[in-house]
């Protein structure tokens, strides 16, 4: 609103009144215009909020308009950084790609909020070497080939580069660790000895009597047993 007031040449009756002022009615009613202009583009909730002049100063109105603003925009910047920082980066693909997209999200809010934060160099490098430091182990290389390239080329990437990266190695980097992690979890698995063929296997963990292979009479209550003792389900025959 500030700018449109510029436009219109009313930005100077934003200023306090001098006795000069007050004794000249045509600035007196240049300032009412002002004043009734800002509290036009109020809704009813703000103007109870704000609307307490009683001598319709527009300079004073519109510092409380501006002072409240600011404050609830300090509070919102405070808490989604504290947001943007909570995010934690997971080594699961879905769980990577739910934080990369909550972070684009978070920071464009921000953005939103407060432009001259992102004005500079400073704020988006910080945030690059955050989320590089932050990058789970799986995608520790993607990290590492950033630095070495910051170093030789002394060119510090944006947020948007290195999640772009990130999101083509996910698959590759994440996914096949889980894989391996997978495999090794199942080739370790010792294999259970079973009975089969109508033999008992020395190694199965009954004595060769109880064994419903050489007996088939004795299957129920050999299942049953193990049901009860909670070793497993039924085995197969």
């Amino acid at each position: 609103m500030i700018a449109t007031l510029g436009m219109r040449n009313l930005e100077s009756f934003l200023e306090e009144t001098t006795i000069e002022d007050k004794e000249d009615g045509g600035i007196k009613r240049q300032r009412q215009t002002v004043y009734y202009f800002i509290i036009g583009h109020l809704d009813s909730e703000n103007y109870e909020k704000f609307v307490v002049d009683e001598d319709k100063h527009p300079g004073r109105l519109w510092k409380t308009i501006k002072e409240h603003y600011a404050s609830t925009s300090a509070e919102n910047i405070a808490t989604h950084f504290e947001k943007l920082f909570s995010i934690n980066f997971p080594s699961s693909s879905s769980g990577l790609s739910e934080a990369i997209s909550s972070f684009h999200s978070t920071l464009k809010f921000l953005l939103s909020l407060s432009p001259q934060l992102f004005m500079g160099d400073i704020m988006p490098q910080v945030l690059a070497f955050y989320v590089l430091h932050m990058l789970p182990e799986p995608c520790r290389h993607v990290s590492t080939a950033f630095f070495h390239a910051i170093i030789v080329s002394t060119k510090i990437p944006t947020v948007e580069e290195v999640f772009r990266e990130v999101e083509l190695n996910i698959v590759c980097c994440v996914d096949n660790e889980d894989e391996s992690n997978l495999a090794l979890k199942v080739s370790a698995k010792p294999k259970r000895q079973l009975c089969s063929k109508g033999k008992h296997n020395p190694l199965a963990p009954h004595l060769e009597q109880e064994c419903f292979q050489l007996d088939p009479e004795k299957c129920d209550v050999y299942h049953r047993r193990c049901n009860n003792h909670k070793v497993g389900t039924a085995l197969s025959v």
